[in-house]
């Protein structure tokens, strides 16, 4: 694997005088990047269940580089060279074997194009200490509340819309859409999708005030301790319910990060009889941002073996659903359990799905918010 290390003035030049054919890659975690980040540069935002699957080693390009746009020009041939940094390591041979930064690496040293991989020596600290002008900055005051909540706080205060709320709401089936809470306050973009219907799926009532939609509010914190299972059945009933009369659903929390895809997850595994990873690889590949907490994923595990077991019973016709892209379906295809062998955990207990052990045998686990954290 031929990577090179540069410094803080290489990449200054390289912005200023390649930056057309320079992708810039930040490893960081997504909160760190939407609050400060190189201009320009994308987040490769992997979610915890993939970093932990990859085990250091290289995952498919779409969940390395989200931006459709920075992706289709890296395939076509545009990009001639891609730095990866993240918080302060000094060499790329320093990083710890399952950083993100290492598997970013890793992932990208397989591509068969000529394209130069590069590591920013001392990361994106060192970085912003030499050029501030070349970053984008928004000042925090307040730390408390939920991690979403934190991300849409950061958002309001940096005067541009956050990545999370670029484009409209995303297609999921016919009927179901998934968005943000932004995307469900634009009647603009309601009435172009002929949204119908909306769930919210947070702690905040935000009934629209305006226009005659089908409303219903599920109050659910993004946290570890928050058990969203136990609201699986009447969200699926809800949206069913609303495809039975023709209508369209816009499923959305606050950011629509985490606990509005674990409810479209959950509606597409019951109603398509897909496994977990099928459907976190849809939801993926149409909302790139999407990371649903750790403790969400134990919960999807164990609603997929719930939706396994009563399979043939299943009275909803399934709709069609678009393919997984065979790459980043075979990364999942894998055993499971080793995503959650982490010992002395705490309750809420789950049982991990046959579908994801070698032996038929179930075995009991617990998560806890402190050994769950990604």
């Amino acid at each position: 694997m031929k990577v090179s290390s540069i410094d803080c003035r290489r990449l200054r030049k390289i912005i200023r005088k390649e930056c057309g054919s320079c992708l810039i890659v930040d490893c960081r975690p997504y909160f760190s990047f939407t609050n400060s980040s190189i201009k320009g540069s994308v987040n490769v935002n992997l979610n915890s269940v993939v970093v932990r699957r990859s085990r250091g080693g290289p995952v498919p390009l779409q969940f390395v580089i989200p931006d459709e746009k920075a992706l289709y020009r890296l395939k076509e041939g545009s990009i001639s060279a891609i730095v990866a940094l993240d918080d302060r390591t000094s060499h790329w041979q320093k990083l710890k074997k399952d950083s993100v930064a290492q598997i970013v690496i890793n992932t990208l040293s397989h591509l068969a194009s000529g394209t130069s991989i590069c590591f920013l020596k001392g990361g994106y600290e060192n970085f912003h200490s030499q050029y501030p002008e070349l970053c984008t900055e928004v000042k925090t005051t307040d730390q408390s509340g939920t991690e979403t909540e934190k991300r849409v706080n950061s958002d309001k205060l940096s005067h541009h819309k956050p990545d999370y709320d670029q484009g409209k709401p995303v297609e999921i089936l016919p009927f179901l859409y998934l968005g943000s809470a932004y995307h469900a306050s634009r009647q603009d973009y309601l009435s172009d999708l002929h949204i119908t219907a909306l769930l919210n799926v947070s702690r905040r009532d935000l009934q629209p005030a305006k226009g005659h939609f089908d409303y219903k509010w599920i109050p659910v914190e993004d946290s570890h301790m928050a058990d969203i299972s136990s609201h699986f059945q009447e969200a699926i009933e809800f949206i069913d319910h609303i495809k039975q009369s023709g209508g369209k659903v816009l499923v959305h929390c606050e950011a629509g990060i985490s606990r509005s895809p674990t409810i479209c997850m959950a509606y597409i595994m019951r109603t398509q009889q897909l496994r977990l990873d099928e459907a976190f690889d849809i939801i993926k590949q149409r909302r790139a941002v999407v990371s649903p907490n750790f403790s969400f994923m134990g919960q999807l595990l164990q609603f997929e073996s719930e939706v396994l077991s009563n399979a043939p019973a299943l009275a909803v016709t399934p709709e069609p659903a678009t393919p997984c892209v065979p790459e980043s379906a075979s990364f999942f295809a894998s055993d499971f359990s080793t995503t959650f062998s982490t010992k002395n955990f705490e309750p809420p207990v789950f049982t991990l799905p046959t579908s994801c052990l070698q032996s038929p045998v179930h075995h009991q686990l617990k998560l806890s918010p402190i050994t769950a954290l990604p």
